[in-house]
């Protein structure tokens, strides 16, 4: 944790950063001085509210105008 950060911040950014690394795949081992469970289940609720919203996407190229197809002539 950054040391200019309070005693108070940096629990309540390690806790926040403790729902990410699960989902990455990390095992976390929190001493129980320093996680906050208020936090802790903030975290994991913005974490669900980011994935229920759709990401946003750029709108769909417009499909080119297809060309009409040559007239055919007979002789």
């Amino acid at each position: 944790m950054p040391e200019h950060l309070g005693a108070d911040e940096q629990k309540r950014l390690a806790t926040r950063a403790i729902p990410a690394l699960l989902l990455a795949g990390y095992e976390v081992n929190c001493t129980p001085d320093v996680f906050e469970e208020a936090t802790y289940r903030q975290a994991v609720h913005d974490i669900r509210a980011r994935a229920a919203r759709p990401a946003a996407q750029p709108p769909a190229p417009a499909d080119s105008p297809s060309r009409p197809a040559p007239s055919r002539r007979t002789p």
